[in-house]
């Protein structure tokens, strides 16, 4: 491993140069901005690794004279061995991390670590925060609901979601997390197939037949509560909206509507009497949508 090609930079490259190429990896491929993706967990160990090695003038000395090289690469190795070792990942994030601890008292890179860590660049802080990940349903966002996790400190946390809560948004827990650390809770929001989100309305499209779209009629609607009876008056068209009321974002009054978008659909095959008698009405009733009024 070449720690000067890992960075991205010159071997001429100032301690100045190595610690912005290292910050702006990090914050590229850190675990917090790419849970679960394994191949940005190496990654950053592996420019984590690099600027252990020249990170400092007195560990770059020993680098470019080659006095620890084969003793870093061993380290290198068990790192990547352990690669799925979750231990490595809490410790990135810990007061006394290695990494938190190469930045001591270096108010140009204390930044990222306020972002990463809740502000664990220095020790001796007192209670820190802890940032953790948890993923909830669209309809649990939009209408709110509960859930239990669990942390890496082993005590269940009781999530009450807010109706409404939105992508990125985070909830706090004081004191529930290690040695009396704060937690919080970043959302993360799973999509959904059948439903969008419009501040505070839901988005959803309904496929209707051309009879209906034609005469009209009542339809069943799937909303976040359960299917309901849409009327379809006669005459819409594909891309005809209808409103449904308080059937979407929120609680109580203030909860937002269901927007429906109709799609018309003609059948895959049509009769051969329907398609004669509609070319008998076509006659009689034809008209062309395509004229200017």
């Amino acid at each position: 491993m070449n720690p000067y090609e890992t960075l991205g930079v010159a071997t001429t490259a100032t301690l100045d140069e190595i610690k912005k190429a290292y910050r702006k990896l990090a914050k590229k491929y850190h675990p917090d901005i790419n849970p679960g993706n394994k191949d940005s967990e190496k990654k950053f160990k592996e420019i984590s690794h690099a600027f252990d090695l020249i990170g400092t003038a007195e560990e770059r000395g020993k680098y470019d004279r080659g006095e620890t090289e084969d003793q870093q690469r061993a380290k290198y190795e068990e790192q990547m061995k352990n690669a799925g070792n979750q231990r490595f990942y809490r410790d990135t994030q810990g007061p006394h991390s290695r990494y938190s601890q190469s930045f001591e008292n270096d108010p140009d890179m204390e930044d990222i670590f306020s972002q990463f860590f809740g502000g664990a660049g220095k020790r001796d802080r007192g209670p820190q925060v802890e940032q953790y990940q948890m993923e909830v349903d669209f309809k649990e966002a939009a209408i709110g609901g509960d859930k239990v996790i669990t942390i890496p400190s082993g005590k269940n946390l009781q999530v009450k979601i807010p109706a409404g809560i939105e992508e990125g948004k985070k909830l706090k827990f004081k004191g529930m997390g290690k040695n009396g650390n704060d937690v919080l809770i970043e959302i993360k929001i799973k999509p959904d197939s059948h439903y969008k989100r419009s501040g505070t309305d839901i988005l959803s499209e309904v496929e209707i037949s051309f009879f209906e779209a034609a005469v009209g009629g009542e339809i069943s609607v799937p909303t976040l509560d359960g299917n309901v009876l849409l009327k379809v008056p006669a005459g819409v068209s594909t891309g005809s909206k209808l409103r449904i009321k308080g059937k979407g974002v929120g609680s109580g009054d203030s909860r937002g509507n269901q927007i429906v978008t109709l799609k018309v659909v003609m059948p895959k095959t049509i009769n051969p009497d329907l398609q004669a008698s509609l070319k008998d009405l076509s006659q009689k009733y034809g008209y062309d949508p395509r004229r200017v009024v």
